[in-house]
């Protein structure tokens, strides 16, 4: 069964789900889970992969771009980046963008502060997938 997961956070700042979304890779990686992040944008992306870097000194979140070529559990792609270049798995899909994430994903995770135009997204993006049939998880963090 497809299952939609939204984490809610207390802040208002984008930025700060990045914390999250790094504990939430490294649960991932535990159980060897593949995850394609979706970013609002290029630059996003590539922030992100130096956030993941950097996130822990005795950590190591294995990750590339999706315009690299090469192979990894976790690749960071955009709302542009082309079909060919995305991961061919459906496991887990984390949302960052204000796109729906694609309907492949046996699992998507959204991401979202307290910023009214995330809100909202987030509202759409909500019905949408429980439209679609997906088991709704919520949580308040």
């Amino acid at each position: 069964m497809s299952r939609a997961d939204f984490y809610q956070l207390k802040s208002n700042d984008p930025a700060s789900r990045y914390p999250l979304l790094c504990r939430l890779l490294e649960k991932c990686l535990g159980v060897g889970q593949q995850v394609y992040i979706i970013c609002r944008d290029e630059a996003e992306a590539l922030h992100l992969n130096q956030y993941i870097w950097a996130f822990k000194p005795d950590s190591f979140i294995p990750h590339i771009c999706a315009h690299e070529q090469a192979q990894a559990i976790v690749v960071l792609g955009h709302t542009s980046t082309p079909a060919a270049a995305q991961p061919h798995h459906h496991e887990i899909c984390i949302n960052l963008s204000q796109v729906l994430a694609p309907e492949k994903f046996d699992r998507i995770i959204e991401l979202v502060v307290q910023e009214t135009e995330m809100l909202q997204t987030a509202r759409d993006h909500y019905a949408k997938y429980n439209e679609l049939g997906r088991t709704m998880q919520y949580h308040k963090l």
